[in-house]
């Protein structure tokens, strides 16, 4: 039984390494990246995202006021997009390591170790009452 109890030890040692891994990714991703701004209607809409890519700023001139709230919303949108646009890369692997959200897979990455863990308990306790069942039979 302590053999099984070292694999699962092991196991979750293992998947901590993991977890450590994967939130520093997550902590390196939102450090290495910029706020990123775009601005619209001459300048008169300014959009700035924040490093994690939440809208941080929506700056507007007085006179964006006297538009038409169409042409107000058209123009927070283009400002916006080209903020979203300005902060992706032109480069394929640095844009497709952007799309994934670190945190989200941390937190994924959490929870299946919990449920893995939760598991290999499971198993460990049924051998375990097997096992002392068979030995009380034996007996």
């Amino acid at each position: 039984m302590s053999d099984l109890w070292q694999v699962l030890g092991d196991l979750d040692r293992l998947m901590e390494s993991v977890q450590r891994e994967a939130d520093a990714a997550r902590d390196r991703q939102q450090a290495g990246r910029e706020p990123t701004t775009g601005s619209a209607l001459d300048g008169r809409v300014r959009v700035r995202l924040a490093a994690d890519g939440r809208v941080d700023e929506i700056r507007l001139a007085d006179d964006a006021m006297g538009l038409r709230a169409d042409q107000l919303a058209e123009g927070i949108a283009r400002a916006f997009n080209q903020a979203w646009l300005a902060a992706r890369s032109d480069d394929e692997t640095a844009a497709a390591a952007l799309a994934v959200d670190p945190a989200a897979l941390a937190e994924q990455l959490r929870e299946v170790r919990e449920e893995g863990m939760r598991s290999m308990r499971a198993i460990t306790d049924s051998l375990s009452d097997a096992m002392a069942r068979i030995e009380r039979r034996t007996r």
